[in-house]
């Protein structure tokens, strides 16, 4: 049975939203050990914005059981990530480059960072 295109999304942001989390938190300890003036201020956005991306797992999270998808397993190997899913009982699989998670996590942040990206130098 075929899966549609809202589905698939839908696991691939599931899947991906954590290490969003991750890079956030990294940076987090980056500000911190940083010598910047305002650190505090920066810190507390990054918690902000973490606040609002766990809503947002927890929300589809919640679309994944409304669908009837189920994470079976995630595989992280050096140059990818392998899910294996089932929608309705037919199971799948979807690898990711980490190039393409480190794509889809940065235009996750500018989303909720409210970044229009076309603006950004380069």
């Amino acid at each position: 049975m075929q899966q549609t295109s809202e589905e698939l999304s839908l696991v691939k942001r599931v899947v991906e939203l954590p290490y969003l989390l991750d890079a956030l938190e990294v940076d987090k300890h980056k500000i911190y050990a940083s010598n910047f003036k305002m650190k505090s201020v920066y810190v507390d956005y990054l918690d902000g914005t973490q606040k609002k991306i766990a809503v947002e797992m927890y929300k589809s999270k919640q679309s994944l059981k409304q669908h009837h998808i189920k994470i079976i397993d995630e595989k992280r190997s050096e140059l990818s990530l392998t899910v294996d899913y089932s929608v309705r009982g037919y199971l799948h699989k979807m690898t990711l480059l980490w190039s393409k998670v480190k794509v889809d996590v940065t235009l996750m942040l500018t989303e909720h960072m409210s970044v229009d990206i076309t603006e950004l130098p380069t």
